[in-house]
């Protein structure tokens, strides 16, 4: 399948999709985005990603009620063209577009709708899961609402830089008191007695959707706890989670290795069991 965008409910390649120069998205950051993996026309966990676009959206000041039908019109043309392939679909919703003021008059500007399908290559997922990632420890810079997956990502982006400029794939962020939160891009699981601790949403981190998926299916290998960062030391594996990272063992920290330095036996088991409930939800 070829990349493909959804723009004012036309379906377009993405190298001819334009943004208007004035929608708040790009001026301000107001908007909220979802990302999801698609597989024989079905997107993994839609429902629950909706409804996280819904309450981000709500969070940024953006109604709903206004953009709601246009994104599912957006997610049933996208799936479509996906032609039963596998596809990463990626989802967002802007304040609009129109003079740019801080605080717009009257009701404000319709909601500006995006989208895009892009191919999503699960056997380099799999090599990738089985090789594991390296990571890096950084303070956590971002705004005090990461729980809603919004465009605020400026310090996400920091984070991933130093991550790459220490020849790491990933930054994992602490707050000032030393409690680990998440990952630039990913929920964040640390290993030890057999159990995967992730720190609670209590916390300045995203309400993951496979972090979710991971409590409710797996509540005797998962649950939530504070876990301070010296609590590193003594793990036996680390590894994050995301759509596109689901269940990925992190080998290395600030150049020291994690265990063994490969994925251990219960990021194994988390990996093949989340798998299992992928395929089961794409009739496979």
């Amino acid at each position: 399948m070829k990349a493909i965008a959804w723009v004012d409910g036309s379906l377009i390649p993405p190298e001819e999709a334009r943004v208007p120069l004035e929608d708040r998205g790009f001026l301000f950051g107001e908007s909220a985005y979802e990302a999801m993996l698609v597989r024989n026309g079905r997107a993994f966990s839609l429902e629950l990603h909706l409804s996280r676009l819904e309450r981000s959206a709500e969070g940024a000041r953006i109604v709903p009620a206004r953009f709601m039908n246009r994104v599912r019109d957006a997610v049933k043309a996208l799936l479509q063209a996906s032609e039963g392939g596998d596809a990463l679909l990626y989802l967002q919703v802007t304040g609009g577009s129109g003079p740019r003021e801080h605080l717009p008059a009257g009701d404000g500007h319709s909601p500006g709708v995006y989208g895009t399908l892009r191919p999503f290559d699960h056997v380099v997922l799999r090599e990738n899961q089985r090789r594991g990632l390296r990571a890096i420890l950084r303070q956590d810079r971002r705004w005090p609402n990461a729980t809603w997956k919004t465009t605020q990502l400026l310090g996400n982006l920091l984070g991933k830089r130093e991550a790459a400029a220490a020849g790491a794939e990933e930054v994992l962020l602490h707050d000032a008191d030393g409690a680990l939160l998440e990952g630039g891009s990913t929920s964040l699981f640390v290993v030890c007695g057999g159990v995967a601790i992730t720190t609670p949403t209590t916390r300045n981190i995203l309400p993951g959707i496979t972090r979710s998926l991971l409590l409710e299916h797996a509540s005797d290998r998962v649950r939530e706890a504070d876990i301070d960062i010296r609590f590193l030391a003594a793990s036996d594996e680390v590894f994050v989670a995301s759509t596109t990272r689901p269940v990925m063992g992190v080998i290395e920290i600030d150049g020291r290795k994690v265990g063994n330095g490969k994925p251990g036996p219960v990021t194994q088991e988390l990996a093949r069991r989340f798998g299992e409930l992928m395929a089961a939800a794409w009739g496979e």
